[in-house]
């Protein structure tokens, strides 16, 4: 390329070819120094450009996160204050139907034969009381708790079939009356080992003791052994009631006479599946009219009694063969298919030999 330069005589000029080699040779370091600072420039503008996208990507993300765990916790609050008030209004709607656990009871002074229509008025009046009393009710979930003792009666009382007095009553149970519990439930009732229920402030561990009249040995009559008009009236009397209290079908002249025992049944004992066993401790099956439970050490098993005006209307001849933890002493037990709604006696017991 020319350039025009000036000479060294005034008005002269000479010509001088300027070209890419001469630039580059007369401003290479000028340029690399301008070069490298453009492109520690650029570079560094680049970085900052990533590093700002970064961290506003970084800050997008972590807002993100914020807003889903909000949203999770308000929701989660709304389930509970949904399930909250669930819970009252069925608390609210329960306790309108929780049933009373207070049971009347007739102590020790009362009569045995008072009716089960006037220990359940009893029992209402005792109920009627006690929610008086109590300006609101909760509902009680009735637990049981596994308790196995004997207790007995101190009043006339109810067997229900729940634990509470809006039960059904199964039967009554007289003053002094054993009864084998099996379970305990937290609102104050035994389950008994037949499933049915009695009331635990009714009850008694110590056995009660009950006055039972002394039993007066029929003597037999022998005509050889007397010879006074006095005995000879006695023995003819003695022989009309023993006659009087025979079966048809036999004699109780040769047996022995054991004494005034009390009279309970009991019917087929419900297993934990549902169903009923008839099993005796002998390893015989129940038979109403034959199968009897009894205290082994008085009675033991195998032994035939006789006992007159059968309560079951047969021919009153029964067989030991079960036994129970409730039956002690001047107990028998009968076997019946409606035992459990039989009503407790007493009767006079001989034994065969």
């Amino acid at each position: 390329m020319p350039v025009w330069q000036k000479g060294e005589r005034k008005g002269s000029f000479k010509v001088k070819f300027f070209d890419l080699t001469t630039l580059n040779r007369d401003n290479s370091p000028t340029m690399k120094a301008a070069l490298s600072v453009t492109c520690v420039i650029v570079l560094c503008a680049l970085g900052m450009i990533g590093i700002s996208a970064l961290i506003d990507a970084q800050t997008k993300a972590d807002l993100q996160k914020k807003n889903d765990r909000l949203s999770s916790l308000a929701s989660d609050a709304s389930s509970a204050s949904a399930s909250v008030s669930g819970g009252e209004e069925t608390s609210a709607s329960s306790s309108e139907t929780t049933p009373e656990t207070t049971e009347s009871y007739v102590g020790p002074a009362s009569s045995a034969t008072e009716s089960s229509d006037t220990s359940s008025s009893s029992e209402t009046s005792a109920s009627s009381a006690a929610s008086s009393e109590t300006t609101e009710t909760t509902e009680q979930t009735v637990t049981e708790k596994e308790y196995y003792d004997q207790v007995y009666a101190i009043g006339n009382m109810n067997v229900r079939s729940g634990p509470g007095t809006d039960y059904d009553i199964v039967k009554t149970l007289d003053y002094g009356d054993a009864i084998d519990v099996v379970a305990e439930t937290d609102n104050g009732w035994y389950r008994t080992y037949n499933g049915n229920y009695v009331y635990i402030v009714l009850t008694q561990k110590d056995p009660v003791i009950v006055a039972t009249p002394t039993p007066v040995p029929q003597q037999t009559s022998q005509a050889s052994q007397t010879t006074t008009a006095a005995t000879t009236t006695q023995a003819t009397t003695q022989a009309t009631t023993r006659a009087t209290e025979a079966p048809s079908n036999g004699n109780i002249d040769g047996m022995k006479y054991y004494g005034v025992c009390r009279i309970t049944f009991y019917g087929p004992q419900a297993n934990g599946d549902g169903s009923y066993s008839t099993a005796t401790a002998t390893g015989a099956t129940c038979s109403e009219g034959r199968t009897i439970a009894a205290d082994w050490s008085i009675f033991p098993a195998g032994t035939i009694i006789y006992i007159p005006n059968d309560p079951l209307g047969g021919d009153g001849y029964y067989t030991v063969e079960d036994r129970g933890s409730g039956v002690k002493g001047d107990h028998i037990d009968i076997y019946a298919e409606a035992g459990e709604s039989m009503s407790t006696t007493s009767a006079e017991v001989y034994i065969v030999s």
